[in-house]
């Protein structure tokens, strides 16, 4: 027995003195700053500054509240100081111009001064915007199942490098916003009804439109329209579960309505036997460097934690640092249909 412990203790000092600390060829890199900033025709400036991380860095992204900002438009310094909200985000009181062109220069102490320079592209015109749901498809709207096929005709501007990206919503009556807001503040289904920027998932089987790893958006590609009219065919998808918000009856009768009445009775609510319901696409024509951008950021977002897949690098357009400065011109349009509650007459001829 004693012989046994003799050879382990003889062969852990032997593995001991086998160490070896190993030096991993890995560079240390002075951080850059990050901008990351979409600029839109139909909204003020936004946008936040951050700093890059190492390989090794086990931090959550830094954000940097106190750069100093200065955009131009048309290389003339724009009036309006950009002001941040102490948490890295940036806000300026300025609405960018279509044909203008918009540049960034962001500078902070230790760290080298970043540019980015983007254009605002012409938008496009929506020639035809059609879909299709059966009224017999109605039921399945209530139960968080509402299925569009949509058909959408736009000019493409041949004189001009467009890319597009495609996104629908579906809004419901104010009415229904304004109640639902009043009584399920702790409701995630109600939440749903009351986002105005929920996006609805999308589905193409045209092998050259792509779409976004989170399935509500979809690119199009300059080189693949090539000027002219164009139509893109593809299904859109409304998962917002109606039936789960008016049919959780033990819920409702446990809390006071917006008028302070007890279980008021929800077949009296004015939007229970119909309602009106809008669905609203949004067609954007993007810059180049935006549309690249995007692309890669879901190849990286679809491979990653892949062992198999190849490295993909983001797309970065900024000047001795990292990020996106992109731009978007959008245009919308807007379908309304009239939703019954499939079941109101089920009720009446009991």
């Amino acid at each position: 027995m004693k012989k046994l412990i003799y050879i382990i203790i003889a062969s852990a000092i032997a593995l001991a003195a086998c160490e070896k600390t190993l030096d991993f060829p890995f560079e240390y890199k002075q951080p850059k700053l990050v901008l990351n900033c979409v600029l839109s025709n139909n909204s003020e400036i936004n946008f936040t500054v951050s700093r890059s991380m190492h390989i090794l860095d086990s931090k959550e992204i830094v954000m940097i509240p106190d750069a100093d900002v200065i955009i131009f438009e048309d290389d003339k310094p724009l009036q309006v100081v950009p002001v941040s909200d102490g948490d890295g985000h940036y806000h300026a009181a300025y609405t960018p111009k279509i044909g203008h062109t918009y540049k960034f220069q962001i500078s902070k102490d230790g760290f080298e001064t970043i540019e980015a320079e983007a254009t605002m592209l012409d938008p496009t015109t929506i020639n035809r915007f059609s879909c299709d749901a059966k009224v017999s498809d109605y039921d399945d709207i209530y139960y968080g199942d509402g299925n569009y096929n949509i058909s959408l005709n736009f000019n493409d501007n041949q004189q001009q490098e467009n890319y597009y990206m495609i996104k629908m919503t579906g809004e419901f009556p104010q009415d229904m916003k304004d109640y639902l807001s009043g009584i399920y503040e702790d409701n995630y289904l109600a939440y749903q009804v009351l986002d105005s920027t929920y996006e609805l998932f999308l589905d193409c089987n045209d092998q050259s439109v792509g779409r976004s790893s989170a399935g509500t958006s979809l690119y199009l590609s300059d080189e693949i329209i090539g000027g002219g009219n164009y139509t893109v065919k593809f299904n859109a998808y409304d998962y917002r579960d109606l039936y789960g918000i008016f049919y959780d009856m033990s819920y409702y009768n446990s809390i006071e309505d917006t008028t302070g009445n007890q279980s008021n009775g929800i077949e009296n609510l004015p939007f229970y036997r119909e309602y009106e319901y809008n669905i609203i696409v949004h067609l954007q024509v993007v810059n180049k460097d935006y549309y690249q951008y995007e692309k890669s950021y879901d190849l990286y977002n679809e491979n990653d934690g892949n062992p198999f897949a190849e490295p993909t690098l983001v797309k970065n357009n900024v000047k001795n640092g990292l990020g996106i400065l992109g731009t978007s011109c959008e245009v919308t349009d807007t379908i309304k249909f009239i939703v019954k509650n499939p079941y109101v007459e089920e009720e009446a001829s009991r």
